[in-house]
């Protein structure tokens, strides 16, 4: 269940060692700060989700971020919301804000790990990978 007002939700793919890779380390960034909660998407109904227009499906394409306040960030967004919460990342997050044209290299970039995230996660050897290897879109 997502409470509003207390902790940022990051909702990521449980099936995926990509992205439980990336949970933990959200996780581990966020020790002592208590500032995200790092859930895998399928934990949480799919009608709570819905309450913000977030889907089942679309979680499985991309990172989601649910603030304390209801807003939602999705794919590199989501990425950019989290690491402005962190220094030195705040800065990296305003220099993309400050040239748009490098928001559109990590759009393309996030696209691609998304699509080969299953293929990434065996090339590093994450045992938490349920997906299948060809790639998803």
């Amino acid at each position: 269940m997502i409470e509003l007002g207390q902790k940022h939700y990051v909702l990521f793919d449980g099936d995926c060692g990509f992205c439980h890779y990336s949970a933990d380390h959200i996780r581990a960034m966020d020790t002592g700060k208590s500032r995200f909660e790092v859930i895998s998407y399928q934990s949480i109904p799919e009608a709570d989700l819905l309450k913000f227009g977030v889907t089942y499906a679309a979680c499985d394409h991309q990172l989601h971020v649910i603030s304390r306040r209801g807003g939602v960030w999705r794919g590199p967004f989501a990425i950019n919301f989290i690491a402005f919460h962190f220094l030195p990342w705040t800065i990296l997050v305003i220099l993309l804000y400050l040239f748009p044209i490098f928001i559109l290299f990590e759009m393309i970039g996030y696209r691609l790990v998304a699509r080969y995230r299953g293929r990434i996660s065996v090339w590093l050897g994450l045992t938490a990978c349920r997906l299948p290897v060809k790639e998803k879109d």
